[in-house]
C-alpha cells in the first residue's frame, strides 16, 4: 500500500534503499510530481540514460528534452528527475538493497507498480557497475580542495577558516560545497595541536601490517 506524502512527512519511514533511513523530502516530491507522471517508456529512457551517466558517460540533453517533450523553456524537470533517478539507483547499490525490497519500498512511496519494475530492473542491470563506480570513487568523497584562515576585522582574538570541500555528498549527491567556520584564539589552538597529533599517529602507523594481518 502506497503511503501517503503527508504519512511520511508526519511519521518518517525507514527504508532499506536509504541505509534504513529515511526518505529525504525532495526525493519523495519527485517521485509523485515527476516520475510518476512519466509513461513508463519515457521513465525507462530516462533511467537508462541516468544510469549511464553514474557510470560516467554524458547525458544527451536533446534526448532528455524529447522524453519531457521539452523544444525550449526551463530543464529543471529533467534535471529533478535525473536527481531522483540518481539517488535511488545509487543508494539502492550502495546499501546492498534485493530489487524485491526496492520494488516495496518505491511502491510506499508512491511510485507506481509499472514504473517500479522498470527501476528494479535497471537495479539488476547497472548493480554490478555502479557499485564499482561507488568504490572507486570513494576515497574522493569529502576531498579537501581549498583551505584558508584570516583574522576577520573588528574582532579580538578570533580567526575565520574557510573550507572548500569537493564531492561532499548532499542529498546522495556529490556536490563541491563552501563552509566558513569562527572560532577564538584557544579552540584554534586547541584544533591545531589536536591536528597534529592525528598527523603525528597516522605516520606511524602501518595500514600494510594492518591489512595483511586481516587477509
Amino acid at each position: 500500500m502506497a503511503l501517503s506524502v503527508s504519512t511520511i512527512w508526519k511519521f518518517p519511514v525507514k527504508f532499506r534503499f536509504c541505509g534504513d533511513g529515511d526518505c529525504p523530502d525532495w526525493v519523495l516530491a519527485e517521485i509523485h510530481s515527476n516520475l510518476a507522471q512519466l509513461t513508463t517508456g519515457q521513465l525507462n529512457d530516462l533511467g537508462e540514460h541516468t544510469a549511464k551517466s553514474i557510470l560516467g558517460e554524458e547525458i544527451p540533453e536533446a534526448e532528455i528534452s524529447k522524453i519531457y517533450s521539452i523544444t525550449k523553456g526551463s530543464m529543471d524537470g529533467p534535471k529533478g528527475g535525473i536527481a531522483c533517478l540518481r539517488f535511488l539507483l545509487t543508494s539502492a547499490s550502495r546499501y546492498n538493497t534485493e530489487s524485491a525490497e526496492f520494488s516495496t519500498e518505491l511502491q510506499q512511496l508512491g511510485l507506481p507498480k509499472e514504473h517500479t519494475a522498470i527501476l528494479c530492473r535497471l537495479l539488476d542491470d547497472y548493480v554490478q557497475k555502479i557499485r564499482a563506480v561507488l568504490r572507486e570513487k570513494s576515497l574522493s568523497i569529502n576531498q579537501l580542495e581549498t583551505f584558508s584562515c584570516s583574522i576577520p576585522k573588528n574582532t579580538i582574538d578570533c580567526i575565520q577558516l574557510k573550507i572548500g570541500i569537493q564531492n561532499e555528498i548532499v542529498d546522495g549527491l556529490p556536490r563541491k560545497t563552501a563552509h566558513t567556520v569562527n572560532l577564538n584564539r584557544n579552540d584554534a589552538l586547541l584544533l591545531l595541536s589536536e591536528l597534529k597529533a592525528v598527523r603525528d599517529t597516522m605516520e606511524s602507523y602501518n595500514f600494510d601490517k594492518k591489512y595483511s594481518e586481516e587477509k
